[in-house]
């Protein structure tokens, strides 16, 4: 039996992803920086090939539409402050503009990832209702487990990918590959029609339905909108009552979460190096760079300046 081995990562800066910032190996195929397949199928189940696999070791911010597809062995990631172990038969969506680190893997485990660029080019609306409907849902529920017999045929999908990819002077890759891609996204559909059914009758709790509106809306809004006032208003609530109902179905205070969300977003921009302390503070819609290094200081412990470039 493999062995299970944990890789730890170190929770070092936090950067931007680019497409080609991910792991290459001798079964990566892509096209230019647009569409990408890898994988660690085959490689050997040791604690140095792993590693390779999941580099690089720090939180980012990924600027592309991520699937990956758990064929065995674990693995446990962060995206958006939420924490998600994958397991066999998972399937984690990861949504371009999200916040992830790769935290662990089991020495034994097997991903496969299709990453695209601009999602638009290979995928169109064709029930406008349920793409709003399932990105809603991975907004607040990233990770999906499929059966034996629905994870086997994404896997089919994906090889098809592959092999269209390494057939020789084929002109229509892009259409080919547009064509297998929708139909993973209507089996995506087609699941969330089942877990709705699964779900219908359910009671649920007003704090949980509560906290998951109110997470939907801040990661809509964070950029522009720190104050409990605006989502309370949103949702036709006092701003006292939306604290304690978000306290009680997560422990945590309304303008925590809020908070966590703004310096996230705020770190990935100064580690970046890609803009001045005040093109951030301006970003995050802050009144001027003083009061964003009063607010960032109070939550990380050192000013702005300090952090972009330790």
């Amino acid at each position: 039996m493999p062995s299970t081995t944990f890789i730890m990562k170190e929770n070092s800066t936090l950067n931007h992803l680019d497409l080609m910032a991910l792991p290459v190996t001798d079964r990566t195929l892509s096209i230019e920086n647009e569409f990408m397949l890898t994988d660690n199928f085959n490689m050997p189940t040791d604690t140095e090939a792993v590693s390779r696999f999941i580099a690089p070791a720090y939180p980012s911010k990924i600027t592309f539409t991520m699937t990956l597809f758990c064929k065995r062995g674990t693995m446990r990631t962060r995206l958006n402050l939420t924490e998600y172990e994958l397991k066999e038969h998972d399937v984690l969506i990861v949504l371009a503009n999200s916040i992830g680190e790769c935290l662990e893997m089991s020495s034994d485990c097997q991903i496969a990832i299709i990453a695209i660029h601009s999602i638009e080019k290979y995928m169109d609306e064709l029930v406008p209702s349920f793409a709003i409907r399932f990105r809603k849902h991975l907004a607040k529920q990233a990770l999906i487990h499929l059966s034996p017999d629905e994870f086997q045929e994404s896997l089919t999908l994906y090889q098809l990918m592959r092999n269209k990819m390494q057939q020789p002077d084929f002109r229509f890759i892009r259409e080919a590959l547009k064509g297998y891609t929708q139909i993973l996204c209507c089996n995506g559909y087609q699941w969330l029609i089942n877990h709705d059914k699964e779900t219908d009758g359910k009671s649920k709790n007003r704090q949980q339905a509560l906290f998951n509106r109110f997470m939907l809306l801040v990661q809509e809004h964070y950029h522009k909108e720190r104050t409990i006032t605006f989502y309370a208003d949103k949702m036709c609530l006092t701003p006292k009552y939306l604290s304690l109902a978000i306290h009680q179905a997560s422990g945590r205070y309304a303008g925590e979460w809020i908070k966590d969300y703004v310096i996230l977003e705020a770190k990935a921009l100064l580690k970046s190096r890609r803009y001045t302390v005040q093109e951030v503070s301006n970003l995050l819609n802050f009144p001027n760079a003083s009061f964003f290094g009063k607010y960032f200081k109070a939550a990380v412990g050192c000013p702005p300046r300090k952090y972009m470039f330790d």
